[in-house]
C-alpha cells in the first residue's frame, strides 16, 4: 500500500514521503557512493534547520589510523572554563554517508537545551573503510574526551554516548566497549538503532519498502559496512552481544514505520532483562530518520525534548 494511504502514519511523515517520491531521486542503493552521499546532504538541507546559536569549535582525536576530527558544541551562555557534562555524538547514514555537518543542528539544539557539550565525531566510512574502522574511530574519541576532558571543558564523570541509526549501532557497540575497558558511562542514547547484522527482523519485512528508508538500502549499507566480516560480532552486532550486564542506563527510540523497529525494540527488551535501566520510546506513526527533518516534522522537536529531559536527569544527577 502507498505510504500516503498507509493508516495509522504520521500526517507528517507522508509530507515528507511525497516529497522524497516528487523528487523523483532513485533509492540510494542504486546510485553510487558519492551520489548516496550527496543525496543525504540534500535531504538535510531540505528538512533541515539551522543550529541555534552555541560555541563551536572543530578538534580532532588520535585514531588508529590517524587524526579523527571532532567537532564541540557548547550553550552560548555557559562559560568556556566551566566543565559541562557531555555526550559523544555519532551521525547515522548507514556506516557510509554523513559527516560533522549532519549533525549540527541536531548536536547545538541538544547543547542548548539540555544545558550539556556535544561532541560530534566524524568517523571513518565505508566502503573506504569497513568494519571495525568506524567503530575504532569512535573510541578513539571517547577515550581522548576522557582524557583529555579538562582541556575541552568536559566533566570526565559525566559522560553519554549517542548515535542515530548506523550512529546508533555505533553507540550502543562503544556503551559495551567501554563497560569492558572500565570506562564508566552515565547514558547510551539509541535513536532507531541497527543492533543485529544477523537477522533480518519481522520489521524488515512489514516495512520493507514506502516509507523512505528501504530493506535493500540496509542491505547495501550493512554489505558495505560489514565487508565479510562475522556479523555475530557483538561490536557490529550488539544485540547478540553475549551479556549486557553492567552497560551504561539506555534511552531507546524506534518507530513503527522503519524496517529497524524490530531489532531496535529487541535490543531494549534485552537490556531490560539484564537489569539496565531503560527508557523506551515507541513512536509508532513514525518514519526512519524523522528526528533530523525539523522543518517538516513536528514530532521531532517533541523527541529532542524528550532526549534533553533524560540527559539532564542521567548527567546532572
Amino acid at each position: 500500500m502507498a505510504a500516503t494511504l498507509q493508516a495509522g502514519l504520521d500526517p507528517d511523515a507522508r509530507a515528507v514521503l511525497d516529497l522524497m517520491e516528487a523528487s523523483g531521486r532513485p533509492p540510494l542503493h542504486l546510485l553510487s557512493v558519492e551520489e548516496a552521499r550527496a543525496a543525504i546532504r540534500m535531504s538535510l538541507e531540505t528538512l533541515g534547520k539551522p543550529p541555534p546559536p552555541v560555541r563551536e569549535a572543530d578538534l580532532w582525536a588520535d585514531g588508529p589510523r590517524g587524526p579523527v576530527p571532532l567537532r564541540l558544541y557548547r550553550p552560548m551562555q555557559v562559560p568556556d572554563d566551566a566543565p559541562l557534562p557531555a555526550m559523544l555524538y555519532f551521525h547515522g547514514g548507514g556506516w557510509m554517508t554523513g559527516d560533522l555537518a549532519y549533525g549540527a543542528w541536531f548536536c547545538a539544539s541538544l547543547a542548548e537545551r539540555a544545558g550539556i557539550a556535544m561532541l560530534s565525531v566524524d568517523y571513518r566510512l565505508a566502503p573506504e573503510h569497513p568494519f571495525p574502522a568506524g567503530l575504532e574511530d569512535c573510541m578513539a574519541a571517547l577515550r581522548h574526551a576522557r582524557r583529555d576532558a579538562a582541556a575541552l571543558g568536559i566533566d570526565a564523570g559525566r559522560i553519554a554516548v549517542g548515535g542515530d541509526s548506523a550512529g546508533g549501532n555505533l553507540a550502543a557497540a562503544c556503551a559495551l566497549w567501554a563497560r569492558d575497558e572500565g570506562l564508566p558511562l552515565s547514558a547510551q542514547i539509541l535513536i532507531y538503532p541497527v543492533t543485529d547484522l544477523v537477522e533480518e527482523h519481522e520489521s524488515y519485512r512489514r516495512n520493507a519498502d514506502g516509507f523512505g528508508l528501504t530493506a535493500d538500502m540496509m542491505r547495501w549499507f550493512r554489505t558495505a559496512y560489514r565487508n565479510g566480516a562475522d556479523p555475530a560480532d557483538w561490536r557490529m552486532s550488539p544485540l547478540r552481544a553475549p551479556r549486557l550486564e553492567g552497560v551504561a542506563p539506555a534511552w531507546v527510540l524506534t518507530c513503527g514505520f522503519d524496517p529497524l523497529c524490530g531489532e531496535g525494540d529487541a535490543y531494549a527488551d534485552r537490556l531490560a532483562a539484564a537489569g539496565v535501566p531503560v527508557k523506551h520510546i515507541r513512536h509508532a506513526d513514525q518514519i526512519h530518520g524523522f528526528l533530523m527533518w525539523p522543518k517538516m516534522m513536528r514530532a521531532s522537536d517533541r523527541a529532542l525534548s524528550g532526549m534533553a529531559r533524560e540527559l539532564r536527569a542521567r548527567l546532572f544527577a
